[in-house]
């Protein structure tokens, strides 16, 4: 099974009996049979006819729409599951506070663990002192885990072992076309930033889909404790899984799959105006290429009583498609999943921790064990 996603502006998807088709006007981009699909990304002012829409829910597809940057929209949704008896026990889970903190230190040490084999991975061609130190640092704050005795202690450990991964993160490029001198978000400033936090959107919108399918609720985790509107089980089962993205970040810049011209910069006067669909004039953003664009107004003068202007990166629409392509082809990509001692694709891995986790909900397994690559 595929996932189906959508980036090209513009365009509109139909159905056809039990095809899928993209158009273009009344040129035909692209036909997918829907019993090949269980997934299909809608990125932006992409439309869909009401035939494609219950072609959809007919065959059980998950539809969701993001922004164009891959900010979560929303999703169509089906009937739900049936599993009523799942959701209550994550309901019962969800207030125990035992329970909520033996996840989340299994959570939190599996990420720790896979971000220091990122690093380990670097450090034998690098050779690099301080990142040996880093690595010390991570083995170290891994060992901690088990002493944290309530989720604010682990949250804490948690923050200190990205700042040291992120801090030698920049080592890990081998290009000097980027360069990247921490995390930072909402919006992202720079391109490895970009790639960062559009990778983990992708995949969070993945594993919320799987979720549902599950049966389980999204917006009630146990490291993520619930909060208004927040998907904190979604952002439970992406914490050991970032680290992959992280990965398939370096690999698309260290082979140059990417490079300057795949991202762009959008202007406005506010937050909001960065991360809505499109900048406030209705043109593309500026290239990082160097290569001009179409004339636009000039924003207006910053407000001396607000803040100055947000500039944010992001992977333009030639860059997404790139991505994307990538991202689906590391989730086809075979692992060793030991539970099941044999290799299944990585979306399977997902598939299968989410299900293992609902197994651990009901009491039919004793502790949740995450997904550690080897």
């Amino acid at each position: 099974m595929h996932t189906l996603s959508l980036t090209e502006q513009g365009t509109t998807l139909h159905a056809e009996g039990d095809l899928l088709v993209v158009r273009r006007g009344e040129a035909v981009l692209h036909r997918v049979r829907a019993a090949e699909l269980d997934q299909v990304l809608v990125f932006g002012r992409i439309e869909l006819s009401s035939g494609a829409l219950a072609l959809l829910l007919r065959r059980g597809i998950d539809l969701a729409l993001l922004t164009s940057r891959g900010t979560f929209r929303g999703r169509l949704v089906g009937r739900q599951s049936k599993n009523v008896a799942l959701r209550l026990a994550q309901y019962q889970r969800v207030s125990d506070p035992a329970f909520c903190l033996r996840v989340a230190r299994r959570v939190v040490a599996a990420k720790i663990r896979h971000q220091r084999d990122v690093l380990l991975r670097a450090q034998r061609h690098l050779q690099d002192e301080p990142l040996a130190v880093a690595l010390g640092q991570l083995r170290l704050l891994g060992q901690r885990i088990d002493a944290a005795s309530d989720l604010d202690l682990l949250r804490g450990l948690e923050g200190q072992a990205a700042a040291v991964y992120f801090a030698h993160f920049d080592k890990l490029l081998r290009t000097d076309r980027f360069r990247f001198t921490g995390r930072n978000r909402r919006p992202p400033r720079d391109p490895v930033n970009a790639c960062l936090s559009f990778g983990y959107a992708v995949l969070g919108t993945v594993i919320e889909t799987e979720i549902h399918r599950c049966g389980l609720d999204p917006q009630l985790g146990f490291f993520h404790q619930p909060a208004y509107g927040r998907p904190s089980l979604m952002l439970d089962v992406l914490e050991e899984f970032r680290p992959l993205v992280d990965l398939l970040v370096l690999r698309l810049i260290n082979r140059r799959q990417l490079g300057p011209a795949d991202f762009e910069q959008r202007t406005g006067q506010s937050l909001a105006e960065v991360l809505a669909d499109e900048p406030p004039s209705g043109e593309p953003g500026e290239p990082l290429d160097g290569l001009p664009s179409p004339p636009r107004p000039p924003p207006p003068p910053p407000n001396a009583e607000t803040s100055q202007p947000v500039v944010g990166v992001y992977l333009n629409q030639t860059g997404r498609k790139v991505f994307l392509a990538e991202f689906f082809r590391r989730l086809r990509e075979r692992l060793e999943y030991p539970p099941r001692n044999a290799a299944l694709e990585l979306r399977d891995i997902v598939r299968e921790q989410i299900y293992h986790l609902a197994r651990v909900i009901e009491g039919q397994s004793p502790d949740y064990v995450p997904f550690i690559p080897t």
